[in-house]
C-alpha cells in the first residue's frame, strides 16, 4: 500500500453515533476525508475512534468494521477500504460491541487503464489558419472486465517542443494561452472541451511542435499506459 499523506482536520467529516453506552463507550466516530473516494483497486484509509461521556478516547474499546456492500471491501481490524467495482458508491461502518457509528458512502471510480492517441497524429496548421484540428486522445478503462470509454479522467497535455524559457516567450500554445493544460474527459473518454494548438500572434513561429499526452491514477503517483505519446503539428508560414 502506498503511504498516505496526513490531510488536515478541517479536510475530514466524522460519522458519528452515540446510540448506545457499551463499556464506557458512548460515542464512536469515523475519520474520514470530506467526499471520499477511491478508484477501483486502490485503497483509503479509514479510523475511528471511541469516546466515553467525558470525550476521552477510551483505547482499549475494539473497533471492527462492516460494509453492506459488494462494491468495495474494508479490512475488519485496519479499516483499509479496497475499491472492487466502479463507478459506484459503497458504505463502510465502524463497531464497538453493540454500538455501530453512521455509514460513511464511499465512491468507487473507474481505473483509467488505457490512454489512447486517437489518429491522425501529425497534423497542420495551414497558411492562413491559427489553429490545428482537435488533437485527440482517449481513456479507456477495463477494471470492470470490459473496456469501456473513462468520462470524468483527465489527461494532460504538455508542449514540449519547441522549449521555451518562460512562458512569455511562447509562440504556439493550448487553448488558455498555456503551455500545459489538464482536460477532463467527456462519457466518450475524449477532453472536453477539445485541445488545440495555436499560433501566437505577432510572433515568429517554428515549422512544427511537439505535444505530449500523459495520465495519472486517482492518486497521481503511477501513469497510465500510453502516457508519453505525442502529436506533431507541422506549421506552415
Amino acid at each position: 500500500m502506498r503511504p498516505r499523506t496526513l490531510l488536515p482536520l478541517s479536510a475530514f467529516l466524522l460519522a458519528c453515533s452515540t446510540l448506545t453506552d457499551t463499556n464506557g463507550v458512548i460515542s464512536l466516530e469515523v475519520l474520514a476525508p470530506v467526499n471520499p473516494s477511491v478508484e477501483v483497486g486502490d485503497t483509503l484509509h479509514l479510523t475511528a475512534r471511541a469516546l466515553d461521556r467525558d470525550g476521552n478516547v477510551v483505547a482499549t474499546a475494539p473497533i471492527v468494521w462492516r460494509t453492506p456492500d459488494t462494491t468495495l471491501a474494508v479490512d475488519t481490524v485496519s479499516g483499509i477500504v479496497t475499491g472492487l467495482v466502479g463507478p459506484a458508491t459503497g458504505r463502510v461502518q465502524a463497531q464497538t460491541g453493540n454500538l455501530a457509528s453512521n455509514f460513511v458512502t464511499v465512491t468507487i471510480q473507474a481505473r483509467p487503464d488505457t490512454l489512447i492517441l486517437v489518429d491522425p497524429d501529425t497534423l497542420r496548421i495551414a497558411t492562413g489558419i491559427d489553429t490545428s484540428p482537435p488533437l485527440v486522445a482517449m481513456l479507456e478503462s477495463n477494471s470492470s472486465g470490459v473496456t469501456v470509454a473513462l468520462g470524468g479522467g483527465t489527461i494532460i497535455y504538455e508542449i514540449i517542443e519547441p522549449v521555451f524559457p518562460t512562458p512569455a516567450d511562447r509562440t504556439v500554445e493550448l487553448p488558455g494561452g498555456v503551455l500545459l493544460d489538464t482536460v477532463t474527459t467527456a462519457t466518450d473518454g475524449r477532453p472536453s472541451p477539445e485541445v488545440t494548438l495555436s499560433r501566437v500572434m505577432g510572433t515568429t513561429q517554428p515549422d512544427s511542435a511537439i505535444v505530449e499526452i500523459r495520465a495519472f491514477r486517482t492518486r497521481g503517483t503511477i501513469q497510465v499506459p500510453g502516457s508519453g505519446q505525442r502529436f506533431i503539428v507541422r506549421i506552415d508560414p
